[in-house]
């Protein structure tokens, strides 16, 4: 059975790539079927049966070598859920979001194929996949490494799936937003404003 081994990468000089690294050299007596995921400090998953959900999906799909989920607030609009508040940051809404998901499309995936259309809050690569190709990138800081080992997995000719049964809350940055993650919010914002009608008398 594969197995999918967390951590929380951090690195004193900020240099998240290298902590990626620091961990997967620490993997070497992992299965051959292994997985490594790293997730962001401020993401929670939703429901209960995240775990089983994943492993269903590489099971299932045997060219996948890198998995995410469905977030509610982050840069890439391939990852969010259309009609989801992103202002919305009551955690029991969420977990009503990911129940809901998780009982809609338990066990499915899509595909994110374009280089850079990939947003790191969550992920999980194949070990011996990574391995093979080098590690993970390391830039130097704690920005851009997500997207070039999304670039990395999918030019080598190997498939990046999105869980679309898994539904992960992310406080990205809400009180201090990025600059760059403003647009896609404010997209999926309008999208959930323009669903609200009013009701009539029957």
């Amino acid at each position: 059975m594969v197995k999918i081994y967390f951590h929380m990468p951090w690195d004193e000089n900020g240099d998240i790539g290298k902590s990626m690294n620091e961990h997967l050299l620490n993997m070497h007596w992992t299965k051959h079927e292994d997985w490594i995921a790293f997730y962001d400090y401020d993401c929670m998953f939703t429901t209960k049966d995240w775990y089983k959900q994943m492993v269903h999906v590489i099971e299932n799909n045997p060219k996948c070598k890198g998995i995410t989920a469905r977030i509610n607030r982050m840069a890439t609009s391939e990852m969010m859920i259309a009609g989801v508040d992103p202002f919305n940051f009551d955690y029991s809404y969420h977990r009503r979001v990911g129940q809901h998901l998780a009982k809609r499309h338990f066990g499915q995936s899509s595909t994110i194929s374009t280089p850079g259309h990939f947003s790191g809050t969550f992920f999980a690569v194949h070990i011996k996949t990574i391995k093979d190709l080098g590690g993970f990138p390391e830039t130097g800081g704690i920005m851009g490494h997500d997207q070039l080992i999304h670039k990395k997995i999918v030019e080598a000719g190997h498939e990046w799936r999105v869980c679309d049964g898994v539904y992960i809350f992310h406080w990205y940055k809400a009180d201090e937003p990025y600059e760059h993650s403003k647009a896609a919010i404010q997209n999926l914002e309008d999208y959930h404003l323009n669903q609200l009608k009013l009701t009539k008398e029957k």
